[in-house]
């Protein structure tokens, strides 16, 4: 979990409504696709989410600190749409899964894997930039970090614009080349 979400997960227990907004603008949209495979029904989908919402809201106080967020109110979520479709009679006879559910387990497996794979690629990443000169590093940060034009970044510099293009150039070449070499050594392994 970020530091963001642990505050608004904090926040947000403590009752504090502008934090449950800030929650709802990150995982609304998420848990509402997720929804979607297993509730066809887009109004029932958005009364399921509606319900789970105003029950996280209510027992806020009940609720405990979780290490990953996104799982614990995907989980929630699914609980919540099992629980309305057992109430209104609709899962009897649910194609997929071997115990009635579908296969949200591998869903959630699926987003650990995702997440696992990025903090990776993370790794990997900041691994190669720490191998580049603190001028390449710097002129990267400049560049993609801040968004500045080769025009901006010329004049931090006090390089003229060619040649933090051809700077720019000459990292991201080595840049991908290391990569390629660590994508080779990673996968051999």
């Amino acid at each position: 979990m970020t530091d963001q979400e642990i505050h608004l997960w904090q926040a947000f227990r403590e009752g504090d409504r502008s934090a449950f907004e800030a929650l709802l603008r990150i995982y609304y949209q998420p848990l509402y696709e997720y929804g979607t495979k297993f509730l066809k029904d887009r109004d029932q989908l958005k009364d399921c989410l509606h319900d789970l919402l105003v029950n996280l809201w209510e027992r806020r106080a009940f609720l405990n600190d979780t290490p990953n967020l996104k799982l614990y109110l995907f989980k929630a979520f699914r609980h919540q749409i099992f629980k309305t479709k057992q109430k209104a009679g609709q899962l009897v006879n649910l194609p997929d899964g071997e115990d009635g559910e579908p296969e949200a387990d591998d869903y959630a497996e699926s987003l650990i894997i995702q997440d696992e794979s990025s903090r990776e690629k993370q790794f990997r990443v900041q691994h190669l930039i720490g191998r580049l000169t603190k001028r390449q590093r710097e002129i990267l940060h400049l560049k993609f970090y801040e968004n500045l034009s080769n025009e901006q970044v010329a004049d931090i510099l006090g390089i003229s614009r060619p040649a933090v293009a051809n700077l720019l150039y000459q990292t991201l070449k080595q840049f991908r080349e290391s990569w390629q070499l660590l994508f080779v050594f990673w996968t051999v392994l």
